[in-house]
């Protein structure tokens, strides 16, 4: 049990690259086909302003959750070495009811974020049409706290992304439950783990960002055992 407490980041890459070997064509065609579908959705949301554009920043963000959730599902199914399918990203589980399990963590991911950020962008909106450099230093606060908050909350609630798939019977307050319960103790791993690939994450800049159709999977595959071994562990605790 103390192993898998405490797989250090070295490890749980080892087993991302194992789990990888053959897929990587399929999970950058996964990541592309996503990104594609996104694009087409977001750019006729970023049209429009004053509370609309709030309505439809939040429907965008829904959509990168609820795509977000199916990625990891399917590198669920990876890294358990079962069968995959582009199917998987597009339609999630195929049991309509336990699909709306992972709709309904896609909303709650998507208000978590809208709250964070919403008292910068509503002064944002003042500084715009007053260009007082006061309200430009408060918006560049607010926006910082928001997303302190947001880390805060991401790396509690972060199993999230993977019990949607792995318990999709449960209900979404059992998984927001669970989720916690996995993560206590083990958040600053977590924090560690996606600091890690920052060096990667700043060389793909040189490649133009055509580097994060690498590093994106690799990185996708390593939050998975993360997830995995944490799961594993718990359940032995």
């Amino acid at each position: 049990m103390n192993e898998n407490q405490n797989q250090s980041p070295a490890q749980l890459k080892a087993l991302a690259r194992t789990s990888l070997t053959g897929k990587y064509p399929f999970m950058i065609g996964v990541l592309l086909v996503s990104s594609v579908i996104f694009s087409l959705f977001s750019m006729p949301l970023s049209m429009g302003g004053g509370i609309v554009s709030y309505l439809f920043s939040f429907f965008a963000s829904f959509l990168r959750e609820l795509f977000l959730l199916h990625i990891y599902r399917i590198n669920l199914l990876v890294c358990c070495r079962q069968p995959a399918t582009i199917r998987d990203l597009l339609l999630g589980n195929p049991e309509h009811e336990k699909e709306m399990q992972t709709v309904y963590a896609a909303c709650l991911m998507a208000v978590i974020q809208f709250l964070c950020i919403l008292p910068a962008n509503l002064l944002g909106s003042f500084y715009q049409s007053s260009g007082s450099a006061a309200l430009f230093l408060g918006t560049c606060i607010l926006y910082t706290l928001g997303l302190l908050i947001y880390v805060c909350i991401y790396i509690s609630i972060f199993p999230i992304y993977f019990l949607t798939a792995d318990c999709p019977a449960a209900t979404i307050g059992d998984t927001v439950k669970m989720s916690f319960y996995l993560s206590k103790g083990n958040r600053f791993r977590l924090l560690y783990l996606m600091v890690s690939f920052l060096p990667l994450l700043l060389l793909s800049l040189l490649s133009c960002g055509i580097g994060l159709l690498w590093i994106i999977p690799y990185m996708n595959a390593t939050l998975t055992h993360f997830y995995l071994k944490l799961a594993s562990t718990k359940s032995a605790g």
